[in-house]
Parts: structure tokens; sequence; C-alpha cells
């Protein structure tokens, strides 16, 4: 964070956007090169983003076989991933803290599915399919200059399919080892003028086998949900709207206290509009509202000792009570971005979002609670002459019970020549703290009380915990080399990065009833290197990998347990013919988890697609193989055998 001279940025910003005449003429870059949307706000060749960027693609994600979400991050180059259960996947870029994904911003269709309420991104709950999705753009470092206080290490934007680019109708049908059970129905088609889909999926799967000691795992999901999508243009104005369900159930181990299973019921909703318009051949705004809702239930009877509670004078040995962890959050943003091509060396966009979170739970909070945060965002792009050019953005932001905020970022780069450049970047971001680590008011309370003896038929255990309102924003700074390259003859991109990073005030503790004290006590230094390369020499051939050497420093072992000193992935990918694809994946990464675990997996996918007069029927056979013995993340994530496979029948029309 830049200390005293904050105040002097956003008015040199508006200075040079003041003095800067519009030109009457063609502008922008050749749309030949690759395009990303996503780092400053802006379309922008890959050679000028101010920032690390890396794309997986609608090709990529079919070539890898995978079924999961946020298992196509092992994809890209420092981002670790891991499964807490088998429903509750952590991803983070650059790793630090295992326990929860709170450090990241992630999007869907510019949608943030953070939760404000558990500080978290619960990867189970987003109502989409991994069919659904056409691109995800990942920002591979500190981007809250664009997004805000909780892209403090990085912004995942998962980008999904046009319904004017998908088939009028798609099945399919799933099944594999762990009871997996996937089904899924789309529909596309013409309504009033625009393009719509609608999308119905349920999916079930049980999850890892057993524990470290033998015993059986209880992590299994089981969910249904529906989503939709309607796009409509309207001369130089385009109106998009999204909205979706989904409801499902996971299971959860028995702790020592448990009588009852302890599962959790979800019920996650958004509503998302879009408008976009061109004001000119120059000018474009866009207005986009946001609201999603999420209901967990999590409801079970303990048997405890008297003694844990109030109910000291009840003579039974252990008392059965009612206990829950329900909790309802929702959140509204309203997000206005404004984009300018003052002429055709210097283009910029500014704008504003506003957010509001609502969070209601007897457990965690006593009652509800709401917090409104206000953020202003800018980017410059200056091409200062044909080899050099400069990005100069920001973030003024205030939230409630935090304050003020700004964090800048700058970045040059020099052009070797069009398809090539090396990038010199430095940021600062920030992460503040959450409803649950200032305001926590976590209290159990046991009701039906049995046997009652007598006395009262309300328990409060007697442990509990309190937020910390007293706590300041994690802070990051980030200073980065990188070269990236595309070489048009060989269809190869090329992407390398130098990385220094230093992390401080962090909140490392857990955020459990036991060890709940959040405090800025801890720091984290980072350096290191990683490297991309894509290379498609025909549409027979795609080949993806990626490598990450990282090196940490911290007070604390929570911060470096989910950061592999090295990890690597590659894709390889061939037609045989247009309609017959083999696939092969390698993943790799030491050490990771609780255990100081390694992970290495080898996929592979086969399939074959027939074409039925005007319509396809695809068969598709997946593997995942274990290629060590370790167990996932933590001590207690065990699969039986080291093979998982997976048969897929979908037909299209």
């Amino acid at each position: 964070m830049f200390s005293g001279n904050n105040k002097y940025y956003i008015p040199l910003a508006i200075v040079v956007l003041s003095v800067a005449t519009p030109l009457q003429a063609d502008f922008l870059s050749s749309d030949d090169l690759p395009i990303v949307l996503t780092p400053a706000r802006l379309k922008q060749n890959r050679s000028d983003v101010p920032a690390s960027v890396s794309v997986i693609d609608r090709e990529m994600i079919n070539a890898s076989g995978l079924r999961e979400i946020p298992e196509l991050f092992r994809l890209i180059p420092g981002t670790s991933v891991g499964a807490r259960d088998g429903w509750n996947y952590v991803v983070s870029y650059h790793g630090s803290n295992y326990r929860d994904s709170r450090r990241m911003q992630v999007l869907i269709d510019g949608r943030s599915v953070y939760q404000a309420g558990l500080a978290t991104v619960d990867w189970n709950d987003i109502p989409i399919t991994i069919e659904d999705i056409e691109r995800i753009e990942v920002v591979r470092g500190p981007s809250t200059a664009s997004y805000g206080a909780n892209a403090f290490l990085g912004v995942i934007n998962i980008i999904t399919r046009h319904p004017a680019d998908i088939a009028y109708l798609q099945t399919s049908i799933q099944r594999g080892t762990e009871n997996t059970e996937n089904y899924r129905i789309s529909h596309a088609d013409e309504y009033l003028g625009g393009h719509y889909r609608v999308t119905i999926a349920s999916r079930h799967d049980d999850g890892f086998d057993k524990k470290e000691n033998g015993e059986q795992r209880l992590d299994s999901k089981t969910l249904q949900l529906i989503n939709t999508r309607y796009e409509r243009q309207i001369n130089s104005t385009s109106l998009s709207l999204n909205l979706g369900y989904k409801e499902g159930r996971v299971t959860d181990d028995f702790s020592d206290l448990d009588v009852t299973p302890p599962d959790t019921y979800v019920d996650d909703y958004y509503f998302s509009s879009r408008i976009e318009t061109e004001l000119s051949v120059f000018h474009h705004l866009k207005i986009q509202y946001d609201y999603s809702g999420q209901q967990a239930i999590h409801r079970w009877t303990a048997m405890i000792p008297p003694y844990y509670t109030n109910l000291q004078d009840n003579p039974a040995p252990f008392i059965l009570v009612d206990a829950n962890e329900d909790i309802r959050v929702n959140r509204h943003d309203i997000d206005i971005q404004d984009t300018y091509v003052w002429n055709k060396s210097l283009t910029s966009v500014a704008g504003v979002h506003l957010k509001q979170s609502r969070v209601s739970s007897e457990t965690y909070y006593g009652g509800t609670l709401k917090n409104n945060n206000y953020q202003f965002f800018y980017n410059i792009e200056k091409k200062l002459s044909e080899k050099f050019t400069v990005n100069s953005g920001g973030s003024y932001e205030y939230e409630e019970n935090i304050g003020k905020n700004f964090s800048p970022r700058l970045s040059l780069h020099y052009h070797l020549n069009q398809n090539s450049s090396f990038r010199f970047i430095y940021s600062e971001a920030i992460r503040t703290p959450d409803l649950l680590e200032t305001s926590a008011d976590w209290t159990y309370t046991g009701r039906n009380v049995r046997p009652a003896n007598g006395g009262p038929t309300t328990a409060v255990l007697l442990q509990s915990a309190e937020g910390n309102p007293n706590l300041e924003p994690e802070l990051i700074q980030s200073r980065e080399i990188g070269y990236y390259g595309i070489f048009k003859n060989h269809n190869l991109q090329w992407d390398i990065k130098l990385f220094s990073d230093h992390l401080k005030q962090l909140m490392s503790n857990s955020i459990s009833l036991e060890r709940f004290d959040p405090i800025n006590d801890s720091y984290l230094k980072q350096r290191g290197i990683e490297t991309e390369i894509d290379y498609r020499p025909s549409n027979k051939w795609l080949f993806h990998a990626s490598y990450a050497y990282i090196k940490d420093e911290s007070n604390t072992a929570t911060e470096t347990s989910f950061t592999p000193r090295n990890s690597a992935s590659a894709l390889l990918s061939y037609k045989y013919t247009p309609s017959i694809q083999f696939s092969l994946s390698k993943y790799y990464a030491k050490e990771i988890g609780t255990s100081g675990n390694k992970f290495s997996r080898t996929d592979f996918k086969a399939s074959k697609t027939f074409n039925l007069a005007g319509s396809e029927l695809e068969l598709s056979y997946s593997g995942q193989y274990r290629n060590d013995d370790d167990s996932e993340l933590l001590r207690d994530n065990i699969y039986t055998s080291k093979l998982r496979q997976l048969v897929s029948i979908e037909f299209s029309y």
C-alpha cells in the first residue's frame, strides 16, 4: 500500500484523461492476436495486459476429460488444487493457506461467487456444469486494482457458452467409480429476437473411500441444478440475463459427539443482468446487477456431558441435544464500467462497484448482519511508442468496519515485435476481513434436551468465540518480470514469469470454534519462476504444459502448507480422425497438504463420435491413475483403488 501519497494517484489519472483528445479514426490493435478481457477490464492483446494471464478454452476442457471444475486449474502454472473432502475443493494461486478458498476472486460471467458469510468460495455450490463453460481466464497475480479486495492473489473468470454457439439439444450420461452418476440435458433456441440456453443437471458421487485408520469416509455429494442464459442484441446495445438454482446434500463424517449424521442441505440461487451499449465507436458502457443467495441447513443430534453446557445441575451423565449450523447469506452487486478510446495510443476504463452482503445465523452470528462496500476502479493503457506500453490502474475502496484503502498497479511492456513483449509489473492488493472474522458471535444452542430431568430444555455450549473487530486488511506487494510470445508460424504461445511477493498482516489461524482467534500476525514471502506453453501445430494436435517453482518463507507452517515447491502439468491431445480423439495428461505437485504429500496423477481419455443424420453421438472413456501412495491434501482422503474411471454418452442434435 502507498502511504502518504495515495491521494495523488486518482487526480493524476483524471488529469491524464482530461488532456487527451479523442481521435476519430480506427483504433485498437489487430485482433489476430489472442485477446483477453479480465486483467484490466479492457479488451487487450495478451502481449499488452498488465498481468500474467492463462486461458483454458473449450478445446482444452474437452481434451482433459476432467469432470470437476476446480480440477481444471491443475493446468495453470503455480495454482494449487486440493480436496478437503470429496465435495470440498480448495483452489489458490501460489497456495498459502489450504483451509479456505478466501484469497481468490472467482467470477462467472462477471458475477462474483465469493461467499461473504463464511469467507470462502464454495466450488460445490456453483450452479453450472463443466459443459456450460466456453473458456476460463485466470489472472495470475494480485488484482484488487480491478476487482476489489478479495482479488488478493488473482482472479478466475469463468465465461459460459453463448446460447447461439451450442446445439439445439444436448443430453449426456456419465457413470463411474465412487458410484458416480451424472446426468445433463441442455436446450438452446431463439426467443423474442434473442438466443437462450437452459441446462438441467444431476450429479452424485461418494467421495473418498476411507480414512487413514481404515474407517469409511462419509463425504458424498448429491445435487440437482438448473441454469439459463439469454442474450439479445438490439442495434448497438446487448442484453444478457442469467439465472440459476441448485439444491443438494453433502454428507460429513461423525465426530465423537454426533448421534445423527451431520449432513448439510444447501439451496443456492442467483440472478444476473447486464446491459452493454456502444455510445460511439470509441465509447463503451456496461452496467451489471447481480443477486445471489444461499441457504445451508446443517442440523444434527449430539450427545454431550451436561458440564459442557449451562446444565451442570442435570444429574444425567450424558444428554442429547439438537444442534445446528444453519446459515443464510445473500449479496447484491452493482457494477458500472465505462471504457473510452481517446486516440490510437490511449485507452481508459473506469467505474464503480457497489456491494451489500447480508448474513443470518443463530450459531455463527447470533442473528443478522449486513455489510456495505464501495469501490472506484480505473486503468489507463498508454502506448508510449511502438516499443513501449504502460498501464496504470488502481482501486479506491471503502468498507464498513474496515475503512478506506487504495490498491495500485503499474506495468511497463517492452515489445520486441507485435507478437512478443517483456513485462515489468508492480502491484499491491488487499483482502479485507470478512464478517465471520470481524463479527462472529459463535455459540451453539442445543434444543430439546433429553433427559431434561425437570430442568431447562435448552442448553448453551460453554465454549464460544467472538470475531475481532480490530482486524486490518491482509496486504500483498508483488513484483513481476515476464515474457509472452506467440509464434504464429508454429501456432505456439509461451509465457514465463519471475516473481517476488511479500504478504503481510495475514490471518492464518484456523476458522474453527476450538482455535478461533483471527489476528494479523503472519507473513509470507514467495519468489520463484513459472512458465506455460501452448502448442497446436494443426487441428489434430494440442499440447499444453506448465511448470512452477516456488520458494517460500513464513512465520507459520499454515501459510506454506498448500504451496508445493515444484508443480507441473502436461496435456497432450490427438485427433486420429475428426471423430476419434485420444488425450493424455499428467499432474504433479510436491509437497502439498498437512503431511507433506506428493500429488502425482496420470489421466487419459478416448472418445469416438458417430454422425447420425444431423445429430451426433459421442462415446468416451476417462481414467485417472494415481502414481503415488499418498492421500490427497489431508491424511483421511484416501481412495481404495488407484484408478478412477468414467464412461460417458453424449447426444447432440
